[in-house]
């Protein structure tokens, strides 16, 4: 098969190209960042041509383009896209209603979600893991000397904009807001804070902000997004600062924030090069889910196991579908709970050493390249 990749610039791009090549697929990527996910004359131009000067039997994207998929419809080729991002932006549902196009993600509420306003073609698919690239990961003495701590956190903080947004708002209203952003702090495996914002809620909040001048309006997504990046941010720093408290914890991000005393900062890292190092000689590896994930396994969590890491994870629901807490990955229910855990599995090292060998087993056995990539091209009539 001859296949034509777009390329946002995404980690697992490369993996999955090297997955359609070995399965005798032909590929032809094409790398570019779009300014405006809908309107681009120059990408539009060069992509048709391109499409034009091959006969391709589908198009490939890791994360969804709209686009991407209004140009496939219109040149009536079939557009495959396998989503690793959560939310994906929605605000125009009609390019989600191509019948050329066969979306593919990960978190299977979102994947409902989308169907439930209209998306045609719409799936759910569990992200994988390119094995083999990370058993090749060699650890030297130098690495054990940077890498080699008792918890590691690779990831981001993420900006919210929520409190500048609720300084222009009426006491009820930002007491309101903190009371959701504080008991779904407490509330594992299920996501609330869609269900809590209502249209009169939100028409409140406008009202409020185009009264000191500001005339762009809130989306509900972007309230609804506002506030899970906020509990994002809240949860990740206080388990970094209380886990740092009393054990050697580095983090991994491209933010250092000041409150923030005890563990250790250590910059970016890089995905291919450092981070399977820093996942293998990590004894713990946290991961808290960004809210917006509400169901799905994000990559991070894959990541970790594929390098044989111990994965430290707040419970989700396909997590616990694939994996059992205690026997092959460690979930917590609370903040506190997570603390327990980490000072348990830390001072016995051989139920830790297990553990992690065991999550690695069942990860390679249930998230692999060839066998996600075949269902979709089934699923997508191409196979």
């Amino acid at each position: 098969m001859n296949i034509l990749l777009y390329d946002i610039g995404s980690y697992t791009q490369k993996d999955l190209i090297y997955f359609l090549k070995k399965q005798g697929c032909s590929c032809r990527n094409i790398l570019y960042k779009l300014k405006d996910i809908y309107h681009d004359d120059f990408f539009e131009k060069k992509f048709k041509e391109q499409l034009c000067a091959a006969d391709y039997d589908f198009v490939m994207s890791t994360n969804y383009s709209p686009l991407v998929a209004k140009i496939c419809f219109e040149k009536r080729i079939k557009y495959i896209s396998w989503v690793y991002d959560s939310p994906i932006n929605t605000d125009y549902i009609e390019y989600y209603q191509f019948p050329t196009s066969y979306i593919f993600l990960f978190d299977r509420i979102e994947a409902e979600r989308i169907t439930h306003l209209g998306g045609i073609n719409i799936y759910h698919m569990p992200l994988a893991v390119n094995f083999e690239r990370l058993s090749k990961t060699s650890i030297t003495a130098r690495d054990r000397n940077i890498y080699e701590c008792d918890v590691s956190f690779v990831g981001n903080f993420y900006d919210s904009s929520l409190k500048q947004i609720m300084s222009m708002q009426n006491d009820y209203d930002k007491g309101y807001v903190d009371a959701i952003v504080n008991t779904q702090l407490m509330v594992y495996g299920y996501n609330f804070v869609e269900e809590m914002i209502s249209d009169e809620f939100l028409m409140r909040m406008n009202v409020c902000i185009n009264s000191h001048g500001i005339a762009e309006s809130l989306t509900r997504r972007g309230v609804i997004s506002s506030i899970e990046k906020l509990i994002t941010r809240t949860e990740r720093l206080t388990l970094l600062q209380m886990l740092g408290q009393s054990c050697k914890l580095f983090y991994y991000s491209g933010e250092q924030p000041e409150l923030l005393s005890g563990p250790t900062y250590r910059g970016n890292t890089y995905y291919f090069s450092e981070m399977p190092k820093i996942f293998k000689l990590s004894r713990l590896n946290l991961n808290p889910t960004l809210k917006s994930i509400q169901s799905g396994i994000p990559l991070r969590a894959l990541d970790i196991l594929g390098c044989g890491g111990a994965l430290l994870s707040n419970f989700q629901p396909e997590l616990a579908e694939y994996f059992v807490d205690g026997e092959d990955v460690i979930m917590y229910d609370s903040m506190e709970d997570a603390l327990c855990k980490a000072d348990y599995y830390l001072k016995h090292d051989d139920l830790r050493s297990e553990l992690a060998q065991k999550g690695r087993q069942k990860a390679i056995t249930c998230f692999s390249y060839p066998d996600k990539i075949s269902s979709m091209l089934k699923t997508a009539g191409i196979m």
